[in-house]
This record gives structure tokens, C-alpha cells and sequence, in this order.
């Protein structure tokens, strides 16, 4: 028996792309109720930008670029 804490299934997201972000790593944050079984990543946008945002924001293409493409493109935040 170890005594690793206890890790939920996620979906490894490590290298996908959506839209202009590529997932490059994955966080570990302090666990918060709210985020207690949300896998985090942080993402690197095509401008060179990174920044953390949980697995399921990217799957439901929420994100799909940083603030500044998105400011640079005329959008009102990160959303497409």
C-alpha cells in the first residue's frame, strides 16, 4: 500500500491543441472544494502566452486562445 494521496481518473490532455492553445503540462494546485476533482493544465497560446485553465474549459472550447490574441483579433474575451 502507498501513501500517495488519492488521484481521480482524468482525461490526459498533455500535447492536445484547441484552437490556438497546446496543452504543455499539468497543474497541481492547491485542492479547493470547487476544483477538488478538475484537473488543471497549463497551455501555451500560439504567441507565446501560457496560462492554467481546468481540463474541462478546454474540452468544451471555452478557451481556445489567450486574452491578448483574443484583444488582438478584436474579441471581447477569450472566447470564440
Amino acid at each position: 500500500m502507498t501513501d500517495a494521496p488519492y488521484q481521480p481518473p482524468y482525461k490526459d490532455e498533455l500535447g492536445k491543441v484547441y484552437g490556438r492553445l497546446t496543452v504543455i503540462n499539468r497543474e497541481y494546485p492547491k485542492r479547493t472544494l470547487l476544483m477538488r476533482h478538475r484537473a488543471i493544465w497549463r497551455v501555451r497560446c500560439s504567441c507565446g502566452n501560457e496560462m492554467t485553465i481546468s481540463g474541462n474549459l478546454l474540452r468544451q472550447k471555452i478557451y481556445r486562445e489567450c486574452g491578448t490574441c483574443a484583444q488582438a483579433w478584436g474579441k471581447k474575451d477569450g472566447n470564440i
